[in-house]
Protein backbone atom coordinates (compact mmCIF):
# COMPACT_ATOMS: atom_id res chain seq x y z
CA UNK A 1 0.00 0.00 0.00
CA UNK A 2 1.43 3.59 -0.83
CA UNK A 3 2.23 6.23 2.10
CA UNK A 4 0.12 8.67 0.10
CA UNK A 5 -3.27 6.11 0.38
CA UNK A 6 -2.29 5.78 3.76
CA UNK A 7 -2.22 9.44 5.13
CA UNK A 8 -4.93 10.46 3.07
CA UNK A 9 -6.80 8.11 4.98
CA UNK A 10 -5.67 9.04 8.65
CA UNK A 11 -6.49 12.55 7.67
CA UNK A 12 -9.82 11.89 7.39
CA UNK A 13 -10.00 9.40 10.53
CA UNK A 14 -8.31 11.85 12.45
CA UNK A 15 -10.59 14.49 11.67
CA UNK A 16 -13.45 12.15 12.51
CA UNK A 17 -12.01 11.43 16.09
CA UNK A 18 -10.45 15.21 16.69
CA UNK A 19 -13.39 16.09 19.31
CA UNK A 20 -13.02 13.01 21.31
CA UNK A 21 -9.03 12.95 20.78
CA UNK A 22 -6.53 12.52 23.93
CA UNK A 23 -2.95 13.56 23.64
CA UNK A 24 -1.32 10.14 24.28
CA UNK A 25 2.91 10.13 24.79
CA UNK A 26 4.69 9.88 21.32
CA UNK A 27 6.15 6.25 20.70
CA UNK A 28 9.00 5.62 18.86
CA UNK A 29 11.14 2.33 17.36
CA UNK A 30 13.51 2.04 14.83
CA UNK A 31 11.66 0.98 11.78
CA UNK A 32 14.61 -0.02 10.05
CA UNK A 33 18.76 0.05 10.75
CA UNK A 34 21.60 -0.07 8.93
CA UNK A 35 25.55 1.01 9.38
CA UNK A 36 27.55 2.76 6.79
CA UNK A 37 31.21 3.51 6.98
CA UNK A 38 32.64 7.30 7.53
CA UNK A 39 35.97 7.05 8.41
CA UNK A 40 36.85 10.18 8.31
CA UNK A 41 33.95 10.83 11.11
CA UNK A 42 32.28 13.54 9.43
CA UNK A 43 29.17 13.89 10.97
CA UNK A 44 29.98 12.14 14.45
CA UNK A 45 33.35 13.23 15.05
CA UNK A 46 35.66 10.62 16.28
CA UNK A 47 33.23 7.65 15.14
CA UNK A 48 34.39 5.45 11.85
CA UNK A 49 30.76 4.09 11.27
CA UNK A 50 27.33 6.25 11.09
CA UNK A 51 24.29 4.05 12.10
CA UNK A 52 20.70 5.03 9.71
CA UNK A 53 17.34 4.44 11.04
CA UNK A 54 14.05 5.23 10.08
CA UNK A 55 11.62 5.62 13.02
CA UNK A 56 7.92 4.13 13.28
CA UNK A 57 6.25 6.99 15.38
CA UNK A 58 2.68 6.25 17.78
CA UNK A 59 0.62 8.55 19.67
CA UNK A 60 1.24 11.43 17.07
CA UNK A 61 -2.09 13.64 15.26
CA UNK A 62 -0.27 12.60 11.89
CA UNK A 63 -2.05 8.49 12.37
CA UNK A 64 -2.12 5.32 14.13
CA UNK A 65 2.02 4.97 12.95
CA UNK A 66 3.93 7.17 11.07
CA UNK A 67 7.27 7.14 9.18
CA UNK A 68 9.85 9.61 10.49
CA UNK A 69 13.48 10.80 9.57
CA UNK A 70 16.00 12.21 11.58
CA UNK A 71 17.50 15.98 10.70
CA UNK A 72 20.09 15.99 12.53
CA UNK A 73 22.92 13.72 11.68
CA UNK A 74 25.15 15.04 14.48
CA UNK A 75 23.14 14.98 17.67
CA UNK A 76 22.72 11.44 19.12
CA UNK A 77 19.04 9.98 20.09
CA UNK A 78 19.36 9.86 23.92
CA UNK A 79 17.39 7.42 25.78
CA UNK A 80 13.94 7.60 26.66
CA UNK A 81 13.71 10.64 24.57
CA UNK A 82 10.74 12.58 24.71
CA UNK A 83 9.41 13.74 21.62
CA UNK A 84 6.78 17.05 21.26
CA UNK A 85 4.98 17.00 18.47
CA UNK A 86 4.90 20.88 16.18
CA UNK A 87 2.70 20.57 12.89
CA UNK A 88 2.37 22.72 9.84
CA UNK A 89 6.07 23.86 9.99
CA UNK A 90 7.38 25.87 7.57
CA UNK A 91 10.89 24.06 6.57
CA UNK A 92 12.42 27.51 5.45
CA UNK A 93 12.36 28.50 9.08
CA UNK A 94 14.35 25.55 9.64
CA UNK A 95 17.07 26.10 7.36
CA UNK A 96 18.95 28.48 5.77
CA UNK A 97 19.01 29.16 1.68
CA UNK A 98 17.05 26.46 -0.63
CA UNK A 99 17.49 23.21 1.62
CA UNK A 100 13.89 23.47 2.90
CA UNK A 101 12.81 23.15 -0.69
CA UNK A 102 15.73 20.72 -1.48
CA UNK A 103 13.94 18.46 1.26
CA UNK A 104 10.66 19.30 -0.10
CA UNK A 105 11.51 17.77 -3.44
CA UNK A 106 13.02 14.86 -1.81
CA UNK A 107 10.20 14.19 0.15
CA UNK A 108 7.21 14.76 -2.95
CA UNK A 109 9.66 12.65 -5.37
CA UNK A 110 10.26 9.39 -3.02
CA UNK A 111 8.60 9.09 0.54
CA UNK A 112 5.38 8.02 -1.09
CA UNK A 113 6.78 4.43 -2.11
CA UNK A 114 9.20 4.20 0.44
CA UNK A 115 7.28 1.14 1.77
CA UNK A 116 6.73 -0.41 -1.81
CA UNK A 117 8.40 -3.73 -2.91
CA UNK A 118 9.86 -6.75 -0.45
CA UNK A 119 11.54 -6.24 2.88
CA UNK A 120 14.56 -6.16 1.48
CA UNK A 121 13.76 -3.18 -1.34
CA UNK A 122 12.26 -1.28 1.83
CA UNK A 123 14.98 -1.38 3.95
CA UNK A 124 16.99 0.46 1.04
CA UNK A 125 15.05 2.67 0.25
CA UNK A 126 14.52 3.86 3.53
CA UNK A 127 17.91 3.69 4.53
CA UNK A 128 18.90 5.92 1.04
CA UNK A 129 16.26 8.46 1.83
CA UNK A 130 17.78 8.77 5.21
CA UNK A 131 21.28 9.46 3.70
CA UNK A 132 19.71 11.77 0.94
CA UNK A 133 18.19 13.58 3.67
CA UNK A 134 20.86 14.25 5.44
CA UNK A 135 23.49 15.01 2.88
CA UNK A 136 20.82 18.09 1.66
CA UNK A 137 20.62 19.52 5.24
CA UNK A 138 24.45 18.55 5.58
CA UNK A 139 26.50 19.03 2.39
CA UNK A 140 26.01 19.04 -1.18
CA UNK A 141 23.03 17.02 -2.26
CA UNK A 142 25.72 14.77 -3.95
CA UNK A 143 26.61 11.59 -2.01
CA UNK A 144 29.57 11.35 -3.95
CA UNK A 145 31.12 15.07 -3.13
CA UNK A 146 31.98 17.15 -0.41
CA UNK A 147 31.50 15.71 2.95
CA UNK A 148 29.24 12.84 2.38
CA UNK A 149 32.07 11.39 -0.01
CA UNK A 150 33.36 9.50 2.55
CA UNK A 151 30.72 7.08 3.15
CA UNK A 152 31.26 6.57 -0.63
CA UNK A 153 34.92 4.88 0.17
CA UNK A 154 35.45 1.97 2.32
CA UNK A 155 32.23 1.11 1.99
CA UNK A 156 31.02 -2.49 3.87
CA UNK A 157 28.05 -4.83 3.83
CA UNK A 158 24.95 -3.07 1.90
CA UNK A 159 26.94 0.22 2.37
CA UNK A 160 27.16 0.57 -1.25
CA UNK A 161 23.51 0.46 -2.02
CA UNK A 162 22.40 2.36 0.55
CA UNK A 163 24.40 5.56 -1.20
CA UNK A 164 23.86 4.63 -4.39
CA UNK A 165 19.87 4.59 -3.48
CA UNK A 166 20.26 7.80 -1.78
CA UNK A 167 22.21 9.48 -4.95
CA UNK A 168 19.16 8.36 -7.32
CA UNK A 169 16.93 10.14 -4.93
CA UNK A 170 18.79 13.30 -4.77
CA UNK A 171 18.75 13.30 -8.24
CA UNK A 172 15.35 12.50 -9.22
CA UNK A 173 14.99 15.40 -6.36
CA UNK A 174 16.93 17.94 -8.36
CA UNK A 175 15.46 18.63 -11.11
CA UNK A 176 11.37 18.02 -10.01
CA UNK A 177 8.91 21.18 -9.82
CA UNK A 178 7.33 21.86 -6.32
CA UNK A 179 3.68 20.86 -6.22
CA UNK A 180 3.54 21.36 -2.20
CA UNK A 181 1.50 18.01 -1.71
CA UNK A 182 2.76 17.30 1.45
CA UNK A 183 2.25 19.06 4.99
CA UNK A 184 5.71 19.13 7.30
CA UNK A 185 5.87 18.07 11.28
CA UNK A 186 8.78 18.08 13.61
CA UNK A 187 9.22 16.02 16.41
CA UNK A 188 11.91 17.65 19.22
CA UNK A 189 13.72 15.86 21.22
CA UNK A 190 14.59 15.95 25.07
CA UNK A 191 16.40 13.16 27.00
CA UNK A 192 17.47 13.80 30.80
CA UNK A 193 16.89 17.63 30.52
CA UNK A 194 19.51 17.33 27.01
CA UNK A 195 18.30 18.02 23.57
CA UNK A 196 18.11 15.16 21.48
CA UNK A 197 17.81 14.60 17.97
CA UNK A 198 14.88 16.01 16.05
CA UNK A 199 12.94 14.09 13.64
CA UNK A 200 10.72 14.85 10.35
CA UNK A 201 7.36 13.66 8.86
CA UNK A 202 4.55 14.31 6.68
CA UNK A 203 0.70 13.94 6.33
CA UNK A 204 -0.65 14.63 2.61
CA UNK A 205 -2.37 17.81 2.30
CA UNK A 206 -6.17 16.88 1.84
CA UNK A 207 -7.55 17.11 -1.85
CA UNK A 208 -10.76 18.69 -2.19
CA UNK A 209 -12.91 15.29 -2.22
CA UNK A 210 -11.34 14.73 1.39
CA UNK A 211 -12.31 18.44 3.00
CA UNK A 212 -15.75 17.51 1.66
CA UNK A 213 -15.70 14.17 3.48
CA UNK A 214 -13.93 15.37 6.76
CA UNK A 215 -16.66 18.19 6.54
CA UNK A 216 -19.15 16.02 6.51
CA UNK A 217 -17.52 14.14 9.18
CA UNK A 218 -17.17 16.73 11.37
CA UNK A 219 -21.55 18.10 10.71
CA UNK A 220 -22.18 14.44 11.78
CA UNK A 221 -20.27 14.82 15.07
CA UNK A 222 -22.30 17.94 15.59
CA UNK A 223 -25.30 16.84 15.48
CA UNK A 224 -24.55 13.60 17.17
CA UNK A 225 -23.62 16.11 19.79
CA UNK A 226 -26.54 18.79 19.97
CA UNK A 227 -28.96 15.55 19.90
CA UNK A 228 -26.56 14.19 22.70
CA UNK A 229 -27.08 17.51 24.71
CA UNK A 230 -31.10 17.75 23.61
CA UNK A 231 -31.92 14.53 25.27
CA UNK A 232 -29.62 15.20 28.30
CA UNK A 233 -31.55 18.73 28.93
CA UNK A 234 -35.18 16.69 28.55
CA UNK A 235 -34.27 14.87 31.49
CA UNK A 236 -32.70 17.82 33.30
CA UNK A 237 -33.79 18.37 37.18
Amino acid sequence: MKIKFALKTAAIAAALAFSGASHAAIGYAPHTVGLVTDTHGTLLSGTASQGVSAYDLTGTALGAQILAFCVEAKVAQGNGTVYTEHDKVNLSTLWSGSTGNKVKALFETSYGTLLDGTAIEQKKKLLGFQLALWDLIEDDGDMYHGTTQKFSTGLTGNSGAYVATAQQMLTAASTHTLTNMYNYSTFTGVADSAHSQNLLSVSAVPEADTWAMMAVGLGLIGFMGRRKSDKSEKFAV
